[in-house]
């Protein structure tokens, strides 16, 4: 009286086939779902209480390995019943009789469908929102390089500038310098005086050389990268004192020139990290292509990077290196050790209009 009554009383259907898949007993829930008197409902199979034979056959296997395995499973199920399309969180047990063979299945079912169509709904809204995030990531990259294209236009007007007016004027400067030195009195005073002023103009001259190079390298357009790294790492030997070593590919680099500033504006702001925090006396540049990518490796022998400043975002270097590498589609890896200097490796996909050319 106690379990039909709590059969009776719930709004989750209830029911127990034999082993031969037909229905022994169906509480009033399960027969309003299935919209289906008792005797229209009692010793019939799967494929006469459902509509869908398709559906009536995937109930049938699932009744029949609960009963094979003799263990309890939590099934989801969607089936197509009078009052409309059902789906159902079912939870089928193996009926066991008293010598403890199987002889027959149990079920308690639990409508799902209104949290179904909610699940539907937020993931269509999560797909939304992640074709959204696609597409204005795309946007935030073409302004990102559109914003990177004006800059490397500013930079090349900027040592153009530089090249033109101020190289003319120094060049000027120290051919007029030349007929002052002539008249100028024999005595130490006077030399001591000429010595500086050639020093201040030959570290006047380098000093706008350096920039201009920095703004814009004149190596990377005539000669190609591999040229521009070993200028550069050449550069900072001679400003610095810091032994550099490159490893470059035998045969020419051609990636593109997009990528070929990225990866020289990289290199350029790797080698300034260490310039301005590592305290090394080493440092070697390896540069590593195959048909899919391109890697640069900078190592140094200093002090390393600390974690907190590896992994901190408002660092401009380290972020910029990021940045740089996610535009092509590229990632950005730091490894250090305290004491014992840091590895950066940046990899970039080549991407097929920018693929090597076979000879």
């Amino acid at each position: 009286a106690l379990l039909n009554a709590v059969s009776e009383s719930t709004s989750d259907p209830i029911f127990v086939k034999n082993r031969q898949g037909l229905m022994i007993f169906a509480n009033p829930a399960t027969l309003q779902k299935l919209g289906k008197s008792w005797e229209e409902t009692m010793y019939r199979s799967s494929r006469e209480l459902f509509m869908i034979e398709e559906e009536a056959d995937r109930v049938d296997r699932d009744d029949r390995r609960v009963m094979a395995s003799g263990k309890p499973e939590k099934l989801e199920q969607t089936l197509h019943l009078p009052e409309g399309v059902i789906t159902f969180q079912t939870a089928k047990v193996p009926w066991f009789g008293k010598d403890g063979s199987v002889q027959g299945v149990i079920g308690i079912s639990t409508d799902i469908t209104e949290r179904k169509l909610a699940e539907d709904v937020l993931r269509q809204r999560e797909s939304q929102l992640e074709k959204t995030v696609v597409q204005r990531t795309a946007l935030l990259r073409e302004l990102t390089n559109h914003l990177e294209t004006v800059r490397e236009e500013e930079k090349r007007a900027i040592a153009r500038e530089l090249h033109d007016n101020m190289g003319a004027s120094l060049t000027a400067l120290s051919m007029h310098l030349e007929g002052v030195y002539q008249v100028l009195p024999g005595d130490e005073k006077w030399m001591d005086r000429k010595a500086r002023m050639q020093g201040l103009l030959k570290s006047l001259v380098a000093t706008t050389r350096r920039i201009q190079t920095e703004l814009r390298p004149n190596t990377l357009d005539l000669f190609g990268l591999k040229a521009a790294i070993s200028e550069q790492l050449d550069e900072l030997h001679e400003r610095t004192g810091i032994a550099c070593h490159a490893s470059l590919p035998d045969e020419d680099v051609e990636v593109g020139h997009e990528m070929e500033i990225a990866i020289y504006r990289m290199l350029q702001e790797a080698l300034n990290n260490v310039t301005k925090h590592a305290k090394a006396s080493k440092v070697d540049v390896i540069l590593d292509i195959d048909e899919d990518h391109v890697a640069l490796t900078v190592r140094d022998d200093g002090v390393g990077i600390p974690e907190e400043r590896r992994d901190n975002h408002k660092t401009y270097g380290l972020r910029g290196l990021r940045e740089r590498a996610t535009y092509f589609g590229g990632k950005v890896d730091i490894r250090s050790t305290p004491g014992k200097g840091a590895l950066v490796t940046i990899s970039l996909p080549i991407r097929p209009e920018m693929a090597p050319t076979e000879n």
